[in-house]
């Protein structure tokens, strides 16, 4: 399945609660979307979103399931829960690898490899972090919680490029995610070195997309949201 992400662009759909969208349908829908606009794969939260979205396309699904812990959802910090993913149908496993989760990294990366036979997208903040997931044998590190973690706050505007090059100059297989929003940073993002790109809210999230734009507008300055 991981070859079939190789140059390609995941489509994370994604909605949390109380967001207009959060419907497992309704993920399934944009999925079908990002299929119809030539997506290799897909990023999917929880077991019941990745059941909907199987429903609709046979597309690689990166599954993982967000559990709140401190200041932020971490990804998928137990066996149990990636178990749950696996059984609705994912075929690779999203774990967090950064000093925020509850998990024990190393461990956790083995036992989906081991016990449950499927890959494992490491999720990363720093190229100390992308290194080790890639030593504890991570079949592919994501730079998506770079600038989300506790000592990176605020995230910056602009993706993480340079986290992509460092990875991949050292051989890693890595997947350009987090604050990916034009063609232009996806072309960087590939030319730096990337196995894949992940793309979510600029994509799938009309919220996100037009409070974006409206920053643009005179009325943004005189009437804040």
């Amino acid at each position: 399945m991981l070859g079939l992400l190789r140059g390609g662009l995941v489509v994370s759909c994604q909605a949390p609660a109380g967001h207009p969208l959060r419907d497992p349908g309704v993920i399934a829908a944009l999925a079908e979307c990002a299929v119809l606009g030539g997506a290799a794969g897909l990023r999917i939260n929880s077991p019941a979103d990745i059941r909907a979205v199987r429903r609709r396309t046979a597309l690689p699904v990166i599954g993982l399931h967000k559990v709140r812990h401190g200041h932020r959802d971490v990804i998928t910090p137990s066996l149990e829960l990636a178990a749950g993913l696996a059984e609705a149908g994912a075929d690779v496993i999203a774990i967090d690898l950064t000093p925020e989760s509850p998990a024990h990294g190393p461990d956790l990366v083995a036992a989906v490899r081991d016990e449950l036979g499927r890959p494992v997208m490491a999720d990363v903040s720093t190229l100390e972090e992308g290194l080790a997931a890639w030593g504890a044998g991570a079949d592919v590190v994501g730079t998506t919680l770079s600038g989300y973690t506790a000592r990176q706050l605020p995230p910056p505007d602009d993706p993480d490029i340079e986290l992509v090059a460092a990875l991949a100059a050292r051989g890693v297989r890595v997947v350009a995610e987090g604050r990916y929003r034009t063609e232009e940073q996806v072309r960087r993002a590939f030319d730096a070195g990337a196995w894949a790109v992940v793309v979510g809210s600029a994509i799938t999230d009309p919220v996100a997309i037009t409070a974006r734009l409206r920053a643009a507008t005179p009325r943004a300055v005189d009437e804040p949201r």
